[in-house]
């Protein structure tokens, strides 16, 4: 199937993680600990697995909890989802916040499980990385088979305490921030009711 980089934002806008200004303004930067060679190494892996998942057999409805569990392995889930939260964030309860961080993965799993299996068939090359200075590393990459290939870099620090990616960019476009966007505008047309907007990503 081809892919174009309209798609491949509309259909799902925070698989792994993972834009690197919304993180670099949500959480408190650090010195950065983790090498180049760190970074793209996790990237590596984290493709690795995720194209092993996509392979084996099943549908995407029974791959969903295995995803969820890559991306919690593999990504900084509770800091991506506070930066999804945005402002609201701030108004949620810490136990709304823990509800929500829950909610937010199973529901970033479910819509990625569903992508990753339209896109069976492609690959994903990672070519190299930049230092991003205290964000982290952008791990290079790029998306190849049925059409022209599509930028993606992949933010990862180690902010959280361990190496993890924080961000996926594809094109320019952060993932993140979209998600941000997204979940204003859910919980928007719930007239900014943080109970209705989890029950509505469970």
């Amino acid at each position: 199937m081809h892919i174009d980089r309209r798609s491949f934002l509309a259909r799902g806008t925070a698989a792994l993680g993972l834009g690197t200004a919304v993180l670099g303004g949500a959480l408190p930067l650090r010195a950065l600990a983790a090498t180049a060679e760190q970074a793209q190494a996790h990237v590596v892996q984290t493709v690795e697995e995720v194209l092993l998942l996509v392979q084996a057999p099943g549908v995407a409805e029974t791959k969903a909890p295995q995803l969820r569990q890559i991306m919690e392995q593999r990504a900084s889930m509770p800091q991506i989802a506070q930066a999804a939260a945005g402002i609201a964030w701030r108004q949620m309860t810490p136990d709304q916040q823990a509800r929500f961080t829950d909610a937010f993965a199973d529901y970033i799993a479910r819509i990625y499980a569903r992508r990753f299996q339209e896109y069976e068939g492609q690959q994903i090359q990672v070519t190299g990385v930049r230092d991003a200075g205290q964000k982290g590393h952008l791990v290079q990459s790029s998306v190849i088979g049925g059409g022209a290939p599509i930028s993606v870099e992949w933010l990862v620090s180690d902010r959280s305490g361990r190496v993890a990616i924080n961000d996926i960019v594809i094109e320019g476009v952060s993932l993140v921030l979209t998600q941000r966007e997204e979940m204003a505008q859910m919980l928007a047309s719930r007239g900014s009711d943080v109970e209705a907007l989890i029950a509505a990503l469970g």
